[in-house]
């Protein structure tokens, strides 16, 4: 998956993140759009979540275009500070400093993540190397823990547009190999901040990369 491709599964998400106070748009913050496979009815979890105007992320799995949802944040757990964010289908990805540490409802899920020298790099919007652990699902169900040796290197300024919001970020670039095998996550990073209002990451050899976007960035 290259760089081109991952802009291109922004597009999709730059029109939810772009009119979110739009009734139509609304609809799909509501849970219209599915993520795996549409639900009758919306996640409880999502839905109260959504009732309470918690903050949004929009989601888009990059090699199937039409696999696209909003996501709620359900809980941020003490101390480590991870988030986690459901969609209306009760798929969840969960973030640690706006890296992903794990997902659940997808297949071959990741479990859990060490992320912690790769954020201090990305979010730091510094150059060095990093040793990253994804224990993920394998084929026969077990999980499996893998060590992946990355390269961060800062890249551009670029503007994300959100809504009437530009927002200035610095490009970072996580470049990953090991065993199994070989991938590029991107990261959008407000420089003041360190916060990752867009990023795409990988999430195993099943799902591949997901492309997300904040919808309102710096809301806590």
């Amino acid at each position: 998956m290259n760089r081109r491709q991952v802009l291109t599964a922004f597009a999709v998400l730059a029109a939810l993140a772009g009119c979110s106070s739009d009734p139509g748009t609304r609809a799909l913050l509501a849970g219209a759009l599915p993520l795996r496979a549409r639900a009758a009815e919306p996640n409880p979890d999502f839905a109260a979540a959504e009732r309470a105007g918690a903050p949004a992320l929009a989601a888009a799995v990059e090699s199937r275009p039409e696999a696209i949802a909003v996501l709620r944040r359900q809980t941020v757990s003490e101390p480590d500070g991870v988030e986690t964010m459901i969609a209306a289908d009760g798929a969840q990805l969960m973030f640690q400093g706006g890296l992903l540490v794990g997902s659940r409802g997808f297949g071959a899920d990741v479990m859990a993540a060490e992320v912690t020298q790769s954020a201090a790099l990305v979010r730091g919007l510094s150059a060095g190397t990093s040793t990253r652990l994804m224990t993920l699902i394998d084929g026969n169900d077990h999980a499996v823990t893998r060590a992946f040796r990355c390269r961060i290197t800062p890249g551009e300024i670029e503007t994300v547009r959100i809504g009437p919001r530009a927002v200035p970020t610095r490009t970072m670039t996580e470049a990953c190999r090991g065993a199994l095998a070989r991938f590029y996550n991107f990261y959008w990073v407000v420089p003041e901040t360190g916060e990752i209002v867009q990023s795409s990451q990988w999430t195993g050899p099943l799902t591949g990369k997901i492309s997300l976007r904040r919808i309102d960035p710096g809301r806590r």
